[in-house]
């Protein structure tokens, strides 16, 4: 409980951020290209505090590409990159330590990664939106962390490789993630806080991976598809639910009704709080 509170506490806080976003500031451009120079792996490393986030598969012929929008009274982009052997390493971030905070005005960042180079991910959002578009890409390791705002993170198509880890955090904000079984994850972690989410679980399994789902005051909608089955082991407390339909208790773990007639059955573990955890079938 006590938990719950310091969490409403901080979306407080951070709520109020977000009217400072309406104030406008002097709009400035950044575009970059970075032609493919032999890299094998990719490893990306993006923080926008505030305003709009956008990732998606670019062109062969760069490693990656971005075009930006930043008040430059506001925020100061700091964009590194480098080789380390055959891996590039790049790492972004709108730094507005020590600006004009009371006029932040609207950022925007559209970064657009090479399909065929293996990627490993990490983005962090904080006060805005996300719309992160993974079809057509190779993810080796997906670490997304969403603030305040509106996340959407989805995988339309098959991943042309398989992820080794996925880690997914939500604070204050809703997220919605669209097409995990297309990611073919050996191990998917979610955190959820505030902030409510749903994640759909549709798409190619080629993996059975496990699933570690927690849930602190918002709530998590489970979309299951009925062409894999599920081995469920939830911990709770007596202030939250869990809604498993269509799912029979044997000893200390839940059925779901078609695992005998599947050919992939999902491992997960829910640890609910105050918030609910409810799945779906489709």
């Amino acid at each position: 409980m006590y938990r719950g509170i310091i969490c409403l506490a901080v979306a407080g806080l951070l709520l109020t951020a977000c009217d400072v976003v309406e104030f406008e500031g002097q709009t400035a451009s950044l575009h970059k290209a970075v032609p493919m120079a032999g890299e094998e792996l990719l490893e990306v490393d993006v923080d926008v505090p505030v305003g709009k986030l956008e990732i998606e598969a670019g062109t062969g012929g760069n490693l990656y590409e971005f075009d930006l929008d930043y008040n430059e009274n506001a925020f100061t982009p700091e964009v590194e990159f480098q080789k380390r052997g055959n891996t590039g390493v790049l790492r972004f971030r709108l730094n507005g330590e020590g600006k004009h905070v009371r006029r932040m005005g609207k950022n925007r960042l559209n970064l657009r990664l090479n399909p065929d180079v293996p990627i490993v991910l990490r983005a962090k959002s904080g006060v805005g939106e996300s719309q992160i578009d993974l079809g057509g890409m190779r993810i080796r390791e997906l670490d997304i962390e969403n603030g305040v705002g509106e996340t959407s993170i989805s995988m339309l198509e098959p991943n042309r490789i398989s992820c080794d880890r996925v880690d997914i955090q939500n604070g204050v904000g809703s997220l919605k993630m669209t097409g995990l079984g297309n990611l073919a994850s050996k191990q998917l972690k979610f955190q959820g806080g505030v902030g409510g989410s749903e994640l759909d679980f549709s798409g190619d399994w080629r993996e059975e991976g496990d699933i570690d789902i927690e849930v602190g005051v918002g709530g998590v909608e489970l979309r299951m598809p009925r062409s894999v089955g599920a081995e469920v082991k939830a911990n709770r407390t007596f202030m939250s639910g869990v809604d498993l339909p269509e799912f029979e208790k044997r000893g200390d773990t839940y059925i779901s009704y078609n695992v005998d007639r599947v050919s992939k059955v999902l491992r997960l573990r829910i640890e609910a709080g105050i918030g609910g955890v409810e799945l779906r079938w489709l």
